[in-house]
């Protein structure tokens, strides 16, 4: 029994697919009839579009006049199963009719998302358009080349800085945080100051992060990045790994780059973000066009 499920959840989701409207439960077929199970008739022509419907790798299961032997034996073994289910009133359970009404929608979702991509998938005239039009969708993310100097409340497993210096309370931290921004204000390069007195693992680089795109860092300290300019050196920053004094090296915002320039991959995401942004409109589309009264 094993061996044959995933084929029996394939004819489900297959069946689901083809229905062609309220009025049918099912894709019904039109040519000849190769199994009647219990009045339940299966024609020729619905065997082979369920064969197609399968993926590609379960396809060589059934290829031949064996493997389709097997596919419709499966088929009249899982309708065998269907047709006692219902006879036991289990398709009137709760938990069925809800899972039923989920499943259906989310296949019905899924035409319609093929729907709208068959019916206004852009040309290449239209996707440019699309893209020149939303730069905010498109543009470089801005980078940041930064360092800091972290000094944490506690003792540390291990000290990384030339010093040995390890503030062990936040009474020491907050001395020791002092300290250093004195020198730093007396003009000693910052990362002089970060080798001596930082207590992260970047203080032999002097504190260096490297460049690197928002998102990569705590919040805290990127909300503290972006209020910055280059070259400046922020005020303490606490963050769930200690305080933080930032230095901002650098900004680097990239121009975007032409439509014509992108490749096929880029241009892939221009695409997916077109669809995005399709449904989105036809959501609200709906949702201004419905009755939609939500009980408080």
């Amino acid at each position: 029994m094993r061996k044959i499920l995933p084929a029996i959840v394939l004819i489900f989701v297959f069946l689901f697919l083809t229905a062609c409207n309220n009025k049918k439960e099912y894709y019904e077929g039109s040519g000849k009839v190769i199994a009647n199970i219990n009045g339940y008739k299966l024609t020729d022509d619905k065997l082979d579009k369920i064969f197609k419907s399968l993926p590609d790798k379960l396809k060589g299961r059934y290829q031949g006049k064996e493997g389709r032997k097997r596919l419709l034996n499966q088929f009249i073994e899982q309708k065998l199963i269907v047709q006692e289910a219902k006879k036991l009133g289990l398709d009137s359970k709760s938990e069925f009719l809800i899972q039923k009404e989920l499943d259906e929608d989310s296949l019905l979702m899924q035409q319609y998302y093929i729907y709208l991509y068959e019916n206004y998938k852009p040309d290449d005239k239209a996707l440019k358009e699309f893209y020149n039009s939303h730069p905010e969708l498109f543009a470089p993310k801005e980078e940041f080349e930064a360092y800091h100097i972290l000094v944490t409340p506690q003792k540390d497993q291990k000290v990384f800085n030339t010093k040995k210096s390890d503030a062990k309370n936040e009474a020491e931290a907050q001395k020791k945080l002092k300290m250093i921004q004195k020198l730093l204000k007396k003009g000693v390069p910052f990362e002089k100051v970060a080798k001596e007195y930082s207590e992260g693992p970047s203080a032999p680089r002097g504190g260096y992060l490297g460049k690197f795109n928002l998102g990569r860092m705590i919040p805290e300290f990127e909300n503290a990045l972006k209020k910055m300019k280059p070259g400046e050196i922020s005020e303490p920053v606490k963050t769930r790994f200690g305080y933080h004094i930032i230095y901002l090296k650098n900004r680097i915002k990239p121009e975007p780059k032409p439509f014509e320039k992108l490749s096929a991959q880029e241009k892939n995401q221009v695409m997916q973000q077109f669809f995005r942004n399709l449904l989105e409109n036809k959501i609200k589309e709906l949702k201004a066009n419905a009755s939609i009264v939500v009980q408080k």
